[in-house]
């Protein structure tokens, strides 16, 4: 339960938005039932206008935020309740605009880029050990160009993106970088021949699409193997999907 708001007045507030000046600022706190302070906020004419905090009870900052009448506008920070950080960004008029940082049990989990509340630009996701676990990139919002996803550090599935849908071929392969399988998109759908490879990268077999419809089942592809290598075949292709998913 929340104590009574304590309200302080400041001097007119400086600021080269003619319709603010001379408005005076507000600075309110909050306190919960022991006193101990929760939150402090930067009033305007009633809305959020400059920076505004949250606490938790022993002191530690949960939010610190800037606001513009209203809309958060400049960096934003949040924490957890140990003071760990769980968010870094930066707001335009109330939407993510630049980058924007997220972080998981204090680690860094994430990094993209906005542009007025849309994504565009790369897009990176880490794995708790600090390795790249995907790489992409969003134009206006929608995938496009190529991206990676690794295991380990080790590329395993490559994509091509061309406005938001899967275009081209997308490769998988094993963690110690043997191509298992090769598919081509159109439009999202699987469009052509889809491969699979032996370990010494023959291919072994072989399906044929068309719009995302197989055309006829899997067709086994004669090929001489290399020694030692065909009995494992079957089985990279049966674990790629595990691989992929690290």
């Amino acid at each position: 339960m929340r104590q009574a708001i304590e309200t302080f007045l400041s001097p007119p507030a400086a600021t080269p938005d003619a319709s603010s000046a001379g408005e005076v600022t507000q600075i309110v706190e909050e306190r919960d039932d022991a006193g101990r302070l929760v939150g402090r906020a930067s009033l305007m004419a009633g809305v959020p206008h400059g920076e505004s905090t949250r606490y938790a009870p022993d002191g530690t900052m949960l939010l610190q935020a800037n606001y513009a009448h209203g809309a958060l506008n400049g960096p934003l920070r949040s924490f957890d309740e140990q003071g760990a950080p769980l968010q870094h960004a930066h707001y335009l008029n109330g939407k993510p605009h630049g980058v924007v940082t997220v972080y998981q049990d204090g680690c860094l989990a994430a990094r993209q880029h906005y542009v007025q509340g849309v994504l565009h630009g790369e897009s990176v996701s880490y794995a708790p050990s600090g390795l790249v676990t995907s790489r992409m990139t969003y134009e206006a919002g929608k995938l496009d160009r190529e991206a990676l996803f690794m295991t380990d550090g080790v590329v395993v599935r490559r994509t091509n993106y061309r406005h938001g849908l899967l275009e081209g071929e997308t490769r998988e392969y094993a963690r110690d970088g043997a191509l298992v399988q090769s598919s081509p998109y159109r439009a999202n759908l699987l469009h052509g021949t889809v491969r699979r490879f032996a370990p010494d990268g023959s291919v072994f077999e072989e399906r044929v699409f068309q719009q995302g419809k197989p055309q006829g089942e899997w067709r086994s592809v004669d090929a001489a193997p290399a020694a030692g290598s065909s009995p494992g075949a079957p089985r990279l292709v049966k674990n790629f999907e595990k691989w992929v998913r690290g």
